[in-house]
């Protein structure tokens, strides 16, 4: 290195240093100042970290999920000593899944789960540590009488849990006899198929969510660097005083900035992991993490450790170019140049022409096509904090004294008008992750549709049943009769269901001379009385004997579907839809049956289309393996109703389904989905609205002297309490409205890409702008202590 170049690093090294001691060692203003820049920086270094950790949690908890996933042995496998049989039974408690697994050891050598160093035994249960402590608790007394006789001998480990709030069990029973009936052999665990990827759809959700978060987490780290502006720039214009030259004082300030922003690393490192517990608590449509997965990536932490600095020094330089630290002041307190517009519109134009491509041409996928989709979001995004310092200037600009009792609305639009870049820059974090929540929530919005061919699933009926023969014909009066009486069921009807084809295309079948253009779907078969009947279809009257031929509501899918004819004659359980090997038996429709018209609002699992008849007409003991199912109306009064239910279901048979409203609903995940797009976007406005109350003390404290005077002139305080309100509800406003308009519009390019009509979820966008109003208020409450404090008319005297 030769000589210039060592000097002038020589003075770069001493001039940092010297604007790192005075972040330190500056007194208590100094200290202050500092002080606010970690804080906000650490903020933003945490929701960074906190990001850089999701692809290693994420990764962790579906490894987790493979390697429990039981790996089932296709055919007709032989029993071995290296088999066990399963079957899932899956159900929940009080709104919390609960997942259970019964097995069967067929060998010494049979595969084990993990977390479990052996097969439970019949009657022995191995739980989660969750599941254990909610049965040792008050809470879990009803859940034990779903496990009678049942001992707990093992608890599972990490290693074969989802999340550690995960409420699950395997169960040792010897009920499992053979392959079948939802029962299945397996010869070890582990998923060993494709990797898990996501839809182009779902991507494209997951990287303008991720863009839409961290963006104004970059713009508010950025603001933070910036705490005490005005304080450090006289302090440094001391310095010119006694000889530092310009260059000096810009590398000054840049160690000043430089020193709080690794104090701000050191914070969020700290924060991150404070927070890093709770968050291993929270778990989302079954998938959680424990705090070992919360681990941010190596690349990913490494490139923040060196951009926040890099950061903070180059927003530093870059904005002690606009201002002027002369030995008697600072020129950045004249009147401020105006600002122009046409640069700051670049920004959100790039972005434009980079997405436009897609939005033409329809969504691609790639690396190159997701950076552009990344790039074009992130531009725009940053683009509308370009534009909102000029349009808070023109606004602020225009507004006119108003009328003579609105004293503190004065005051905030003059002060507005005197230095409005404080404000924009703490609001364009607001701006942004509206902005941004905005348009992920209207492309959640469009892209969701009902599932075709479901029924409405807010039914007021709860239902339970068992398929693929779990229960016999001959036991389903057992099972009515047991959920039927649990506490809590006002009503209950119970039916055994199967299908038929005609005797035709089973002889055709069974001759080989069927063709698969002539494949009729098969005919729907109940079997109920007349009272269970009259809930699945419009029948009229009924008696012991009648059958019905139930078509779908006119506008349905299954309202085209062919029914059998009177007199026609059906083979029950067809071959190749239940068991190819036996011969069904048959049935002749009456010639009395009548048409009959089926209900809505019924659950998705009964369907009261297709063949309906009463036990006098058709035995059901002559469909194999049938479905059994009920359904029941419980007591509003009794919250654990559904419980009792779930309770006598498992008396039953373990492997019966209870399904209700609560926790099953179809639209749960959808619901989560949009609360989790909502949630995300309002943690980082209160974020942000943290910064903003920063903002505020600080303005609070570098015009002490001014409240004082205002004070000692007898100006009321609640005329300055109002002022402050002002002074933050005014930029806010302006940047929502900046954040709608632009929200709308990135989000109709993202529909445009994927074909899908716009609708504004209001619902959202009342949630995102009701949070910004909460900040306005909340940082007004917070300042006041500090505006009483300052004005005293004492804060004038000078030493």
């Amino acid at each position: 290195m030769t000589a210039p170049r060592r000097g002038a690093a020589r003075r770069w090294s001493t001039d940092l240093a010297m604007g790192a001691r005075f972040a330190v060692t500056g007194g208590r203003e100094g200290w202050i100042r500092t002080a606010l820049t970690a804080v906000g920086v650490g903020l933003g270094v945490c929701v960074l970290l906190l990001a850089a950790a999701v692809p290693h949690a994420m990764n962790s908890a579906l490894d987790r999920g493979k390697a429990r996933t039981a790996t089932p042995v296709s055919g007709h496998p032989a029993r071995s000593d290296h088999s066990l049989l399963m079957t899932p039974v899956d159900s929940a408690y009080r709104g919390t899944s609960l997942t259970g697994r019964v097995i069967r050891s067929e060998g010494p050598h049979a595969p084990g789960p993990p977390g479990l160093s052996r097969l439970p035994d019949p009657g022995e249960l191995a739980v989660s540590p969750a599941l254990a402590d909610l049965l040792a608790s008050p809470d879990g007394a009803l859940l034990k009488d779903r496990f009678p006789h049942r001992r707990i001998t093992a608890r599972i480990g990490d290693a074969g849990l989802a999340h550690p709030g995960e409420l699950l069990y395997y169960e040792g029973s010897d009920a499992l006899r053979e392959p079948g009936d939802g029962v299945f052999r397996v010869t070890g665990f582990g998923d060993t198929g494709n990797a898990f990827r996501l839809s182009p759809l779902a991507a494209l959700a997951v990287m303008v969510g991720c863009v839409a978060l961290l963006a104004p987490v970059a713009v508010f780290t950025a603001t933070a660097v910036r705490f005490g502006g005005e304080r450090r720039d006289r302090r440094l214009a001391a310095l010119r005083l006694v000889g530092a030259d310009r260059a000096t004082t810009r590398r000054i300030a840049a160690g000043e900035a430089l020193a709080g922003a690794l104090l701000g690393l050191l914070t969020g490192a700290a924060l991150f992991l404070a927070v890093r517990l709770p968050i291993s608590g929270v778990s989302l449509f079954g998938l959680g993490f424990f705090p070992s997965d919360v681990v941010p990536d190596t690349a990913l932490a490494t490139l923040i450790a060196l951009a926040v600095p890099a950061v903070s020094t180059g927003v530093t330089l870059l904005t002690m170019r606009r201002v002027t630290v002369e030995p008697l002041g600072v020129t950045r307190t004249a009147p401020p140049l105006h600002r122009r517009l046409w640069w700051r519109l670049l920004l959100p134009a790039a972005g434009v022409a980079l997405l436009l491509p897609q939005a033409t041409g329809g969504l691609r996928s790639g690396d190159a096509a997701s950076a552009q989709l990344i790039g074009g979001t992130t531009l725009l995004l940053l683009g509308i904090a370009a534009v909102l310092p000029w349009l808070l200037d023109t606004a602020v600009a225009r507004l006119g004294r108003g009328s003579r009792s609105s004293q503190s609305w004065h005051l905030a639009v003059r002060r507005l008008q005197l230095n409005g870049t404080s404000a924009s820059r703490s609001v364009s974090g607001i701006t942004v992750a509206v902005a941004g929540a905005l348009a992920v929530q209207l492309l959640l919005a469009g892209v969701q549709t009902q599932p075709s061919g479901l029924t409405d699933p807010h039914t007021p009926w709860t239902t339970a049943g068992a398929t693929d023969g779990a229960v016999p014909a001959t036991a389903a009066h057992r099972m009515f009769g047991l959920l039927g009486g649990a506490a809590g069921v006002r009503e209950s009807h119970g039916q055994i269901s199967g299908y038929a084809d005609t005797a035709r295309h089973q002889r055709a079948l069974a001759d080989g001379t069927a063709h698969d253009a002539d494949d009729p779907e098969p005919y729907a078969v109940t079997v109920a009385d007349c009272a269970a009947l009259r809930q699945l279809a419009r029948i009229g009257s009924c008696s012991d004997g009648d059958v019905f031929l139930s078509r779908a509501p006119a506008g349905e899918p299954e309202a085209g579907i062919l029914l059998p004819h009177p007199g026609e004659r059906l083979a029950l359980d067809p071959s190749g839809s239940r068991d190819a090997e036996r011969t069904p038996a048959t049935w002749t429709v009456p010639a009395t049956a009548r048409p009959a018209t089926a209900r809505g609002n019924l659950p998705y699992t009964h369907d009261g289309s297709g063949v309906l008849a009463t036990p006098e007409a058709l035995d059901a003991g002559q469909l194999r393996r049938p479905s059994v199912s009920v359904l029941l109306r419980l007591d509003p009064a009794a919250p654990d109703a559904v419980e009792h239910v779930r309770n006598a279901a498992a008396r039953v048979d373990p492997r019966t389904y209870v399904l209700s409203d609560e926790g099953d609903s179809a639209d749960e995940m959808l619901s989560l989905s949009r609360g989790g797009l909502t949630a995300g976007p309002v943690a980082v406005l209160l974020l942000i609205g943290c910064g903003l109350l920063i903002t505020v003390l600080e303005q609070l404290r570098e015009r002490a002297r001014l409240l004082s005077a205002l004070e000692a002139l007898g100006t009321p305080r609640r005329v300055l309490g109002r002022s402050v309100m002002w002074q933050t509800a005014l930029p806010v406003a302006l940047g929502l409205a900046l954040a709608l308009g632009c929200g709308l519009g990135l989000g109709s390019l993202l529909l445009h890409m994927v074909g899908k009509p716009l609708q504004i979820d209001w619902t959202a966008v009342l949630a995102l702008t009701g949070t910004a109003g909460a900040v306005i208020l909340g940082v007004t409450a917070l300042s006041l202590p500090l505006l009483w404090r300052l004005m005293r008319p004492d804060g004038l005297r000078t030493e």
